[in-house]
């Protein structure tokens, strides 16, 4: 059986599934729109190299399978308790952006992007990583190794968001674990269970943060949704098209 959730997010003892030949990646990307301080709209998939295995339905906290494959490796009772961690980490993902955005004055809507996750290269290695942009410009990325958040410029939104991100030094602990022990097990298992699927895909590695997250978001209001691109939420332009798939019917609304 695989290890209890509270032993892949406090770190006691288990094996770790083989590792896999060649680099391969589990990646975790989020975009969410800010049309206002009040709520936020947003999505999150994961992947595995470029082979979409989870998706989270935001306004339920629901992690969707996307392969048959995907839901192997937890039980169910741990799949439920990650989906809690999803909502609380959402939660304080929200209040954190928007304390932020009211620090440095920061307009609405404005959209923000992150790509957080693992990888495994052919040397025995391991990489963690989580880079953060916000209207598709770099902003902040976490130092795995030292356990800190680094600005990517010296704009006043990135140092102040570096710097309100290290004020919390326990969740800056928190997701050093997460991206150096409990990513590097789920991906490992997660390539023990879709080797086929990953076959078949190929294995592409980690993608640049700005190619694998574009700005556009799905959603509105009943059936149809809205794709706008972020510099046409920031000019209030005519509504543009996407080709990131990402307009697909779903409410990821989370107010």
């Amino acid at each position: 059986d695989p290890p209890p959730l509270f032993l892949l997010l406090w770190g006691r003892g288990w094996s770790f599934p083989p590792a896999p030949p060649g680099t391969v990646t589990l990646r975790v990307l989020l975009t969410a729109l800010f049309p206002d301080a009040s709520s936020a709209h947003i999505q999150v998939k994961a992947l595995l190299g470029d082979l979409e295995t989870h998706s989270v339905n935001c306004r339920t906290c629901e992690i969707h399978f996307l392969q048959p494959w995907a839901q192997q490796g937890l039980t169910p009772k741990q799949w439920q308790d990650l989906e809690l961690v999803i909502h609380r980490s959402l939660s304080d993902f929200i209040r954190t952006v928007n304390t932020i955005a009211q620090q440095q004055r920061k307009g609405y809507p404005f959209v923000t992007q992150g790509s957080l996750g693992c990888e495994l290269p052919p040397n025995g290695t391991s990489r963690g990583f989580y880079d953060a942009a916000a209207n598709g410009e770099d902003v902040v990325s976490f130092d795995v190794d030292v356990g800190t958040w680094v600005a990517r410029s010296e704009d006043k939104l990135a140092l102040n968001a570096r710097d309100r991100l290290n004020w919390d030094k326990s969740a800056s602990t928190r997701l050093q674990f997460f991206l150096r022990i409990t990513c590097i097990y789920l991906l490992n298992t997660f390539v023990l269970y879709g080797k086929e699927s990953l076959e078949r895909q190929g294995e592409a590695g980690h993608h640049s943060l700005l190619a694998e997250m574009q700005p556009p978001l799905g959603w509105g209001t009943g059936a149809g949704y809205t794709c706008r691109t972020a510099q046409q939420f920031r000019t209030g332009s005519e509504q543009g098209s996407v080709t990131t798939g990402n307009c697909r019917g779903q409410n990821w609304g989370l107010a």
